[in-house]
């Protein structure tokens, strides 16, 4: 019979091979717990060997490599040409309730880039001859901005039918790419 002893000297619960220590201490004859004891670092019919000091590095010797660019918390700091900075960003304290990330786009249905600029400042009503392009919405917009916009992308009355039974989640995976 051996005696094991842990190298957390007051450990009590089971160990390896289900070998139970009562205060950093077993015994078994089980040849292979032992083995499997001897090599983990626990004691054998001793006191398990003290752990290696680990060495200091020389703060000298330590390099830094920087990659990419500085981060920046827009959560914090946020910039009118951040995209899909966090709600509330800005306005109050960036950890409380107030500020909250919308999420990362569901399954391919969000843009995972900001879209080509667009000067939006040009006052230009589209002319009869040139409809308003309709805009997918958000995809936290409600269901039923979902099914209207579904239902520019379609004629078929049908398929409006099938349109209204539609989940929000059915709509996105359909209409939202």
């Amino acid at each position: 019979m051996a005696r094991i002893t842990a190298p957390v000297r007051d450990y009590s619960g089971p160990g390896p091979g289900g070998v139970m220590f009562s205060d950093g201490a077993a015994e078994t004859d089980n040849e292979s717990v032992i083995a499997y004891c001897r090599g983990a670092g626990y004691g054998i019919d001793e006191e398990p060997p003290a752990p290696p000091a680990p060495s200091v590095p020389d703060p000298r010797d330590v390099t830094t490599t920087v990659v990419g660019g500085p981060l920046r918390d827009a959560a914090v700091e946020p910039k009118p040409g951040d995209f899909r900075p966090p709600v509330g960003a800005g306005d109050g304290n960036p950890h409380g309730p107030d500020v909250y990330a919308p999420g990362l786009p569901g399954g391919g249905l969000q843009p995972t880039a900001p879209p080509d600029p667009v000067d939006d400042g040009t006052g230009e009503v589209p002319t009869i001859d040139e409809p308003a392009e309709v805009k997918r919405p958000p995809q936290a917009a409600t269901v039923g901005e979902w099914r209207d916009y579904a239902k520019t992308q379609v004629e078929d009355e049908a398929v409006h039918a099938e349109i209204d039974r539609a989940t929000k989640a059915e709509l996105i995976k359909t209409y939202g790419g």
